[in-house]
């Protein structure tokens, strides 16, 4: 009896950490749903209404070009000016991590241009590249974006480059 106290102890804490564990699996596997509806519902199906139940009105971009808008508003412009250029645009999920608030996609973007991009007239040319995003969780929306993009080999496929 003298060590039931202890038993109660160490049984109580290894549910505290058991249930914290599941709860920090049932976050993550929320916030790679709502990733994977950005790419899907956004992205793929080009619907930008579905962005702003999806990200935060203080959404920060990390990834951005100069002259780029900021906040949500910027990131609905970028992808209405990609849609107009490249109305078949796509992005493939290959793989993806989460961990706490944060996300890491590994992606594969596809799309023929048909339109105007960075003062190009349209080509009629497709493009598929890699793409690595890490985008941060905050209160069920998605708060910051960091992402590396294989913009040099999508400019060569488009002929807006030399290859090498």
């Amino acid at each position: 009896m003298r060590y039931a106290k202890y038993i109660t102890f160490a049984s109580l804490a290894f549910m505290f950490l058991t249930v914290t564990a599941l709860m920090g699996q049932s976050m993550e596997k929320d916030n790679e749903a709502l990733v994977k509806r950005l790419y899907s519902e956004v992205i793929n199906q080009q619907n930008l209404d579905v962005m702003d139940d999806l990200v935060a009105d203080d959404f920060v971009e990390h990834e951005t070009t100069p002259g780029d808008a900021q906040g949500k508003q910027g990131v609905k412009e970028y992808f209405a000016m990609m849609f107009k250029a490249f109305p078949d645009l796509q992005f493939k999920v290959n793989d993806m991590v989460s961990d706490g608030d944060k996300v890491w996609a590994y992606i594969t973007i596809t799309g023929t241009q048909k339109g105007p991009f960075m003062d190009m007239q349209a080509t009629g040319k497709t493009f598929q590249t890699d793409a690595f995003d890490i985008i941060r969780i905050k209160n069920g929306k998605i708060a910051e974006h960091w992402g590396v993009t294989d913009s040099g080999k999508m400019m060569q496929q488009l002929g807006m480059m030399a290859q090498k």
